[in-house]
Order: structure tokens, then sequence, then C-alpha cells
């Protein structure tokens, strides 16, 4: 015990002198340029809408600008007979916005498929296919800001929590993921998907009728809050924790080029990043109140 008690300060002080020594030296890294892939960020939901898009290729990992668009491609969505043309954004390359407004349907299986003008690697056709998963309707909703009674000076925490009640029939028969967002005055408090929230109904959502939710965000009494739920296949919570995995380590969350992580999208084809999400979207809104209302 007594010669370890010596050992151990000895070590310590000679790794100081150690690292003091070595503080100027410049350390060269060699890196490799990556193979492009193509990177795809699209869904379809059951709103009436034009649905998007986006098509893009990835850079090296240490080339800080934007990815280029990937222009010129034939982009389709397939469902059963039915078959939902793309056209590209004459304004913007690589946004591809469906050709009509079109309202997904829960419990079909959408495929997206995609043929490039010029092939990324030598490959040119790529698909991804995912079902529409009914979920929830949302009926009503009730918010309040209270105190945090965890919250203490500096701390990362928020001093208010905010509460909502959610009224709505989840359905029990299926095994259900949302991915969770909340609008302050119909703006989105939840910019990148490595904020994104989602949700277990056999976990956090345990209420039939009823959810109640806690939520470190600042609302003042009198604005408008939305609550957005939108069922997710749990491949896409998957992806969204190793989008989340990369965020931690390169703090960019749309950087698709940076190093190996495990964000595995549902891209069929050689080289290709991204997810086609499908989701059942409801929504409701509300006027946050200055004191909670538990129901």
């Amino acid at each position: 015990m007594i010669r370890k008690k010596l050992i151990l300060p000895l070590i310590a002080v000679l790794m100081l002198f150690l690292s003091a020594g070595c503080e100027d030296e410049q350390i060269k890294w060699e890196t490799n340029t990556a193979p492009g892939m193509l990177v795809v960020e699209g869904s379809l939901t059951n709103e009436l809408k034009q649905h998007e898009v986006l098509l893009s290729r990835s850079a090296d990992y240490f080339i800080n600008k934007k990815t280029p668009a990937v222009s010129g491609a034939n982009v389709r969505v397939i469902s059963g007979p039915d078959t939902l043309l793309y056209r590209e954004d004459p304004d913007r390359e690589g946004l591809y916005l469906s050709e009509n407004p079109v309202a997904g349907q829960p419990g079909r299986t959408y495929t997206l498929d995609i043929r490039l003008q010029d092939p990324i690697n030598g490959q040119k056709h790529y698909q991804a296919r995912e079902d529409m998963i009914r979920g929830m309707v949302l009926d009503t909703i009730h918010a309040a800001m209270y105190e945090n009674p965890l919250y203490a000076e500096q701390s990362p925490m928020d001093s208010m929590i905010l509460y909502l009640s959610a009224y709505g029939e989840e359905p029990k028969d299926i095994r259900n993921y949302y991915a969770v967002n909340l609008y302050r005055n119909g703006k989105s408090v939840r910019d990148t998907i490595d904020e994104l929230d989602i949700l277990s109904d056999t976990e956090e959502l345990e209420g039939r009728f009823v959810n109640h939710f806690f939520f470190f965000e600042s609302f003042t009494p009198g604005d408008t809050i939305g609550l957005e739920l939108s069922t997710v296949s749990k491949s896409y919570r998957n992806y969204v924790e190793g989008i989340k995995e990369i965020a931690n380590q390169s703090g960019n969350p749309f950087n698709l080029s940076g190093p190996p992580a495990n964000a595995q999208g549902n891209i069929q084809g050689d080289n290709a990043l991204g997810y086609f999400r499908v989701s059942h979207l409801t929504r409701a809104q509300t006027i946050v109140q200055e004191e909670p209302q538990i129901r």
C-alpha cells in the first residue's frame, strides 16, 4: 500500500511534464476522402398538402460548406395502384414537391422511389418503404406554467415547467411511438431533429383518453401553445437516437457525412443516408394558463 501511494503521484508528475513538453507540437491528421452518398430527407403524412423530398449529396467531413443538391431526379411515391409524382421546385434545387396536395391514409404502405439522372458511385435507383400507422386523435389540450420544484441557481434546468394535459383516444391495439413537437404562437420550439422527443404508448403515454406531459420549456401565460403528435416506426426512433449521437459528437445534427455512427436510415441502395418518414399526425392548441389545470 505504501508503494502504491508513492508510485501514483510520481506517475501523475511525469505525465504533467510530458504533456507540458508536447504543448506546442503540431499533430498531423491523415484523413481519407469518403465516397459521396445520396442523402434523403422526406416525409408523408395524413395532412392534405404538397409533401416534400429533399435530395443532396454528402461531402467530406472537414469541408465546412453546404452539401450539394441532387437535381434532375425522377421521384415518386407508390401505394398499391396509386402513384404520386413529384416535381423539382424551380426555385430550389434538390427539393421535390408532390404535384398535387394529397393526404396519406393510415393502414397503407408507401414506397418512395428515386431514380437519379446522374449516378452516385454507380447507383441510380433508391427506394424506401414505410407503413402509415394509425395513432391518437387529439380532442383538446390544457396547458399551464408552474415553478420547477427542482430548480436551483446555476442549474441548467429552467425555473418553470410547462404542464400539459392532452385529451384524445389512443388506440391500444397498436404498439405506437409518437414524435412530439410544441409550437409557441405558431412557431415550432424544436428546430432540429436532435431535439425531437419520441414517446412510447406503453411507457410515457399510458392513458387511453388523457395523457399528462411535463416540458422544460419557457412559455408565458397568454401564449398560444400547439401540440403535435405524429406516429413513427421503431426504426425511425432508432434513427433519431443515432442522429442525436452524431450531434453530440460533432455539434451538427444535419452533418450526415461525418464519422460512422449508428444512424441507420431506411433508404435502400448502396451508399445512401437519410430517412423517408410516414406519419399519422394530429394537432391541438390552447392558451397557456397561469396555474396548472390537473384533471
